[in-house]
């Protein structure tokens, strides 16, 4: 019983994750739309244009994966505690470096508390935390991986 209640803890964690990744994608793309060097929007670099990309491809493959989690907690499907730990794992490391990389973007601005992505950043670096670390993660995987 209260492994399952820390399923749904971890699914509901990593799916924090991820909305505060995505709104930090969103606000990154306006800014760089907006922001200008050499009269040029930022967003039309290339390697703005990657790192944007990159964030992307992490936000969607970490929604596929809690997704997944998701399916699997609610099917009680034997592999879910395993499914919603790694889900748990990927996704709060990987959105964690979405919102990095969104401060990165917004430069010195994005540290400050006049934008939301220094608090984005903050609240994210618990969930790596809160319903078991993901070192935890990593053993629950680890052994559901050597008993299979």
């Amino acid at each position: 019983m209260a492994m399952m209640g820390l399923d749904g803890g971890r699914i509901n964690i990593a799916t924090c994750s991820l909305g505060a990744a995505q709104k930090a994608l969103d606000l990154t793309v306006e800014y760089t739309q907006g922001r200008k060097q050499f009269n040029t929007p930022i967003s039309t670099f290339q390697n703005t244009e990657f790192k944007l990309a990159e964030m992307a491809m992490a936000i969607q493959s970490s929604r596929l994966m809690i997704r997944a989690a998701a399916q699997a907690a609610d099917g009680n499907d034997a592999n879910k505690t395993a499914m919603c730990a790694m889900a748990k794992a990927v996704a709060t490391e990987q959105c964690f470096n979405v919102v990095d990389q969104a401060l990165q973007l917004h430069g010195g601005y994005g540290y400050l508390k006049d934008y939301p992505i220094e608090r984005f950043l903050r609240d994210l670096r618990v969930h790596r935390i809160l319903e078991g670390t993901n070192e935890v993660m990593r053993m629950i995987t680890a052994r559901a991986v050597l008993s299979a």
